[in-house]
């Protein structure tokens, strides 16, 4: 019987044993369980930290390359260009490293390729921009609002991407929340029940896992609160980019910025002093107080010996947990420490190892800033460096451009002073060179009919040379009037029939046509374009003329004039089977007075071509010539197609290059 006691007291034993090992045995599988979720749910809560951390960086590079792009149009100095340099060094590297955080999400994969893909074309765009202007060329007000419209695209892109990812920080914070009170509601109903089915015999072993889930619990708060504070500090400090983007004046942003740093810093007083190292002097720029007016108030200047301290010089953080207790300080901290301040940081402001300034943290307790405080301190000082130096450079480009302003003012005047005095050396032309002009030709007429018959032939032949060179010099007058009268007049531009142009020339030109016998061949179609009638009637007269009249003798002057569409512009040819053009002097021949044959074998004014080139570059068109010497020339004129010209009327009073 005792033996039979002992087995089942033994057996009850060896279950009492082995009961709580199992129990216990399964409630550390469960915890571990637990835990290992809350772990991994804590994780991702990081996770989105580092991918919002991330965008924030990526959408700090695209305002750099905007910045720099953007000073550079306005200054046209390369230093400018330094910042978009450096962030576009920087920005495939960034686009990687946030589609690698975001491998898991394709919907934000899909985003961020969407982004990429817009920030291509705009990279291009921007390098286009950067070579017309390095080319001296205007950019086009539809290329900037172009890629305006997608840097804001970009932006809003950019911002729907983080604000889903703090939706999703936000969820996933929640489920690590839940996931922590599922594990204090397991361990607690485990620990209960065991506790009740052996509560005697394992109470010291309840004490000992009542232990270890409290310190689990505890670690477990102690990362969640951590997390909550990181995310905290994420979100403060991208409202704090946000409020330095928004505003319009360097004061403005460093309050901006201040005010909203109290939310993780807890300091009575913070401004900002800004350096000049030419002078040795120091500014007070803006500050914020949540106690009242700042006690060093706003442009206070001082010495830079008097505001910074060595380590500051030398780009370095500069505590002072309690002033009382000090040795030596720069004597802006003593006139705060009179006014009862005990604890400040001073933190350096630098971009690219250059120093612009200080911020100064300052409040009356002691040791106030800790390390993380210090991080955050260094954060906000790095961002609001580099929103100061922009803002700085922005002003520099203004000055800039209002210097620009003034210089393009003053060349306007003495343009106009000099288009003053081309109208009146015009009007000296028009009418003091004729005069003499007409009396010439008058008189030699009035020789050769009063008393021609008591001269010899020679003396009439020397009559008929004054009067052709008086004709030829009215002639070249004319000629030069109309070149001149091309730069000043406005000229107004719409749709031209070239068909009636083509006719009215011919009917200009009929009395040389039939002297010299021409033919002229017109193949239609002739579509309409974009021009000065009066202008494209004088070009299209001119080369009708240069063709006829440039022909070896004996040989039938042949014409042909036909139109030819190329995209968006319209191709008028003047064929002729003249005498040709070398290559060396095709270009020569729309210069004023180029001539390549003398007067007595090929009569003209040698403006006549310089008319065209001129004309044509008025209406906004080029011209040129494909020409062999013996075989003939291709004339040729393009102007913008009447149905595609964004412009049907305008006025032109600036003559436009050709290429």
């Amino acid at each position: 019987m005792l033996q039979i006691t002992q087995v089942a007291f033994r057996r009850r034993l060896i279950s009492a044993i082995t009961l709580p090992i199992i129990l216990l045995l399964l409630l550390s599988g469960a915890s571990i369980w637990q835990i290992t979720r809350l772990l991994s749910a804590m994780q991702w809560v990081d996770h989105t930290d580092r991918v919002i951390a991330r965008a924030n960086h990526l959408q700090k590079l695209l305002l750099d390359i905007e910045t720099g792009v953007r000073g550079y149009q306005i200054a046209g100095t390369p230093e400018f260009l330094e910042p978009y340099q450096q962030a576009s060094s920087q920005i495939n590297t960034a686009f990687d490293q946030l589609g690698d955080l975001v491998t898991d999400n394709p919907g934000q994969g899909k985003r961020l390729t969407q982004i990429k893909s817009e920030q291509t074309v705009w990279k291009s765009s921007i390098t286009q921009a950067i070579a017309r202007k390095q080319r001296g060329e205007v950019e086009l007000v539809s290329e900037l609002k172009s890629r305006k419209q997608r840097m804001d695209a970009m932006r809003r892109q950019i911002a729907d991407f983080i604000a889903t990812e703090e939706q999703l920080r936000n969820q996933r914070a929640q489920t690590a929340q839940k996931t922590t009170e599922r594990v204090i509601f397991t361990s607690v109903s485990l620990s209960i029940g065991i506790g009740s089915f052996l509560s005697y015999f394992i109470r010291w072993q309840l004490a000992k896992v009542s232990q270890s889930y409290e310190k689990a619990l505890s670690t477990a708060q102690e990362q969640t609160e951590i997390a909550q504070r990181s995310a905290q500090r994420l979100v403060a400090l991208h409202d704090i980019d946000l409020a330095i983007l928004a505003a319009e004046s360097i004061e403005l942003l460093i309050r901006t910025a201040l005010t909203k740093m109290h939310q993780l810093v807890p300091y009575q007083q913070a401004f900002v002093a800004l350096f000049d190292f030419d002078t040795g002097v120091g500014r007070i720029i803006a500050g914020n107080s949540v106690t009242g007016e700042l006690q060093i108030p706003e442009g206070t200047q001082m010495s830079l010996t008097d505001f910074a301290a060595e380590q500051n010089l030398q780009q370095a953080i500069y505590y002072i947990e309690d002033l009382t207790t000090a040795n030596s300080y720069p004597l802006i901290l003593a006139q705060l420490r009179s006014e009862g301040i005990r604890c400040c940081l001073c933190i350096p402001m630098l971009v690219e190892e250059t120093l612009l300034g200080e911020l100064y943290l300052t409040t009356s307790e002691i040791a106030a800033f800790d390390t993380q405080t210090q991080d955050i301190a260094r954060e906000v000082s790095a961002q609001l460096a580099i929103a100061i130096q922009q803002s700085l450079l922005r002003e520099q480009l203004q000055r800039y451009a209002s210097e620009l302003e003034q210089r393009v003012s003053d060349r306007t005047a003495d343009l106009q002073a000099a288009n003053q005095e081309l109208k009146a050396f015009t009007y000296s032309i028009s009418h003091d060179l004729r005069a003499p002009l007409r009396t010439m030709q008058g008189f030699a007429q009035a020789l050769l009919e009063d008393y021609g018959n008591q001269l010899d032939s020679v003396g009439q032949e020397y009559i008929e040379y004054i009067t052709e060179g008086a004709v030829q010099m009215d002639t070249l007058i004319n000629d030069l009037l109309t070149y001149s009268r091309l730069s000043r007049v406005d000229i107004q531009l719409q749709p031209v029939d070239l068909t009636s142009v083509v006719e009215e020339a011919l009917k200009q030109i009929s009395s040389q046509i039939q002297e010299q016998q021409a033919k002229v061949t017109i193949i239609p179609p002739l579509p309409k374009v974009i021009a000065h009638r009066p202008t494209l009637t004088q070009v299209v007269t001119n080369l009708l003329s240069n063709a006829i009249k440039f022909v070896k003798p004996g040989i039938q002057p042949k014409v042909e004039v036909y139109a030819q569409e190329q995209q968006n512009w319209i191709h008028l040819w003047v064929i002729d089977n003249g005498i040709g053009i070398a290559p060396e002097h095709q270009e020569r021949i729309f210069n004023v007075f180029e001539r390549l044959h003398g007067v007595e074998t090929y009569p003209g004014t040698g403006i006549g071509l310089a008319i065209v080139r001129k004309s044509i570059e008025r209406m906004g068109g080029r011209t040129g010539v494909e020409s062999q010497l013996g075989i003939g020339s291709r004339f040729w004129i393009a102007l913008p197609k009447a149905t595609f010209h964004p412009y049907a009327t305008r006025n032109s009073s600036t003559p436009h290059s050709s290429n």
